[in-house]
């Protein structure tokens, strides 16, 4: 018999019994050819998987299994974050050393507002002052910062 006509014999076997014969001769060709018992083999579990009268579960408590793989996913993201600053916070902490010194070597005065950056406020808001005549001003000095205009004087 041919592979195809074994083919036929075994398909066949799942719907109806066959004779002794044919039993024997479906045995004789799965044991001279193995790839013909692997595809055999094949057939059945996709038979078998179509045929199954209850749904395909996940199993028992899923739901806590990828929830607790989740919160460990997560935990381990952190480590790895924290491992990762480790390796460079000395590296970090000299250029932020190097930036302040630099920061004081060209600064004007050396306080601590300097050092850091930090500038005064450029508005001034003073209290409204009523006149004899109940009229209301605002004395407010506001500096105006033109980008344009500070860069093309510092050009001169």
């Amino acid at each position: 018999m041919n592979p195809k006509e074994i083919e036929e014999l075994f398909i066949r076997s799942f719907d109806q019994p066959l004779s002794d014969t044919e039993k024997e001769q479906m045995l004789n060709a799965m044991h001279s050819n193995t790839g013909l018992a692997k595809d055999m083999s094949e057939y059945k579990r996709i038979r078998e998987a179509l045929l199954r009268k209850q749904p395909a579960t996940f199993g028992p408590y899923f739901a806590q299994k990828v929830i607790t793989r989740i919160q460990g996913l997560r935990i381990e993201i952190d480590k790895q974050i924290v491992f990762f600053f480790k390796k460079f916070q000395l590296a970090a902490a000299g250029v932020l050393v190097a930036l302040l010194a630099v920061n004081v070597i060209f600064s004007d005065q050396l306080n601590v507002s300097s050092v850091l950056g930090l500038q005064d406020s450029v508005a001034t808001v003073t209290q409204p002052v009523t006149d004899n005549q109940d009229t209301v001003t605002n004395d407010v000095d506001v500096v105006s910062f033109d980008f344009f205009d500070n860069l093309t004087d510092n050009a001169k």
